[in-house]
């Protein structure tokens, strides 16, 4: 597998025994369509590496799973403001950065928690199963669009749409306003890519927030004023027990929702699709039997993740395998490595959708797990159980391979060409 760039040969990575020249071609974007066997490299050569290539100041990447969990479970690890900083390109990116210090991403201990409780009762699977057959109808008609055609191009046409259109719904915005939300979206994720902002980059990512911020101070407005039954009403009144969000701050909460909906879980969709096709035998399993998909969604989120690297930042000074990560610097954990850890799964490299208890780290853990994760796993059993029960003559539509987008932190396909 490829990417639109990776047009000579990687290293072979039994070659390489320095973990900066393994780091090296982690961090290549031409490489991003043959990760896995560098991660392996890289757990097997330093598991817990220092380094100042990522944020040009000391950091950390860790890629065992024994070492993330403990990392990640750790409640005095946070997302720190701090590691919002790498958005900071100066003067003329200033509205991005600002915006991402606002959402849960970056937001230090209080307010971290004051806001996540104010959203979590929402997120529940509770409340995610009273929005089931919203999520059944919007795959649904998508599906049905695409059976007419006869193909599609499943990234574009069906992985992106869903999540979406669910949470854009949720939230009360019509339906007719999506393609600019699209528009908007996509300027926000490439902004996001710390890799590649280009002066247009920052151009087109400040016009989002924009775009963002008016749109949703209008709705704010709007729903305090004509309440109707949807989540925006709901978040503008002040909770008892919980308290009330600023505008900025639902704004913020708002953006994160829908940025986090829209590219992970897409990006999580098509990678699905793409591992079922790449591993016929899982494909054929799951289309005898649907029910697999209920407990499977882990297996497929666990082999390949969109969510491809987490930041932390500890409070105090952290030990992992006999080195001390001081408390202020930064820690990189790549989620790609250690789903794929034989420490922490049996053969690992396997699509195995019969897996039990899979302790995935991809939706994170303690104070910080994702707030959307009962969302994003309903989302991926609608969609992918759907299409694979739908069109049982799935497949590629061409020999070409599945071609991915060149970011790290979010790994996801830039097209994928299917019919049946």
């Amino acid at each position: 597998m490829a990417t639109e760039e990776e047009t000579s040969s990687p290293p072979d990575p039994e070659s390489l025994r320095d973990p900066v020249e393994i780091l090296d071609v982690i961090l290549d974007p031409r490489r991003r369509g043959s990760l896995y066997p560098y991660f392996a490299r890289m757990r097997e050569i330093d598991p817990v590496h220092s380094t100042e290539v990522l944020h040009g100041r000391p950091g950390w990447v860790i890629t065992r799973y024994p070492e993330a969990r403990s990392l990640l479970s750790d409640t005095e690890m946070i997302s720190d403001r701090r590691n919002a900083d790498v958005f900071d390109t100066g003067p003329s990116g200033q509205l991005f950065f600002e915006l991402m210090k606002r959402t849960l991403l970056y937001l230090d201990p209080p307010e971290h928690r004051r806001i996540r409780r104010f959203l979590s009762k929402h997120f529940t699977l509770r409340a995610i199963m009273q929005r089931r057959s919203s999520i059944e109808a919007i795959v649904g008609d998508l599906l049905d669009r695409a059976e007419e055609v006869g193909k599609m191009d499943l990234v574009k046409d069906f992985a992106y749409p869903v999540p979406t259109s669910v949470i854009l719904e949720m939230l009360g915005v019509p339906r007719e306003d999506l393609p600019i939300f699209h528009r908007w979206l996509n300027d926000f994720a490439r902004r996001g890519d710390i890799s590649g902002v280009t002066p247009e980059v920052e151009r087109k990512g400040e016009e989002s927030v924009e775009g963002f911020t008016d749109y949703f101070m209008g709705l704010i407005r709007e729903r305090r004023k004509q309440p109707r039954e949807d989540l925006m009403t709901i978040l503008v009144q002040p909770d008892e027990g919980r308290g009330e969000l600023s505008d900025d701050e639902l704004v913020a909460a708002c953006v994160l929702l829908i940025q986090g909906g829209h590219e992970t879980t897409a990006d999580m969709i098509g990678l699905s699709v793409n591992s079922l096709l790449h591993n016929p035998d899982q494909l054929q399993l799951l289309q005898r039997e649907p029910e697999r998909i209920q407990t499977g969604v882990d297996e497929l989120i666990r082999y390949d993740s969109s969510v491809h690297v987490v930041q932390r930042v500890g409070a105090k000074d952290i030990e992992l395998r006999g080195k001390t990560i001081p408390a202020g610097e930064v820690s990189l954990v790549l989620i790609g490595a250690t789903n794929r850890d034989p420490a922490g799964f049996e053969n690992p490299d396997t699509l195995d959708l019969t897996r039990e208890k899979v302790q995935h780290l991809s939706f994170g853990l303690a104070n910080n797990i994702c707030l959307g994760a009962q969302l994003a796993r309903a989302e991926l059993r609608i969609a992918v159980g759907s299409i694979v029960s739908r069109f049982p003559g799935l497949r590629l539509a061409d020999d070409e391979e599945p071609v991915y987008r060149d970011s790290l932190f979010l790994r996801g396909l830039r097209h994928l060409n299917v019919t049946w």
